[in-house]
């Protein structure tokens, strides 16, 4: 089963939505669906960046 190549909104890689991912791919998939409302168009790389730098820097309102 071949998957849709796609091209990061945020970084310009391109990657293949729905591959394994890491831990902290999933929390920025999340962040991405909820906080961001631009899921499935980032790569792996920036959702895992996104999640750790959420942790640091994302703060409760």
């Amino acid at each position: 089963m071949e998957h849709e190549t796609k091209t990061c909104t945020v970084c310009g890689n391109d990657f293949t939505p729905g591959v394994e991912r890491t831990p902290y791919e999933e929390a920025g998939e999340w962040l991405a669906a909820e906080l961001w409302n631009d899921a499935g168009t980032l790569c792996p790389q920036c959702l895992d960046n996104r999640a750790k730098l959420a942790m640091m820097y994302v703060i409760d309102r």
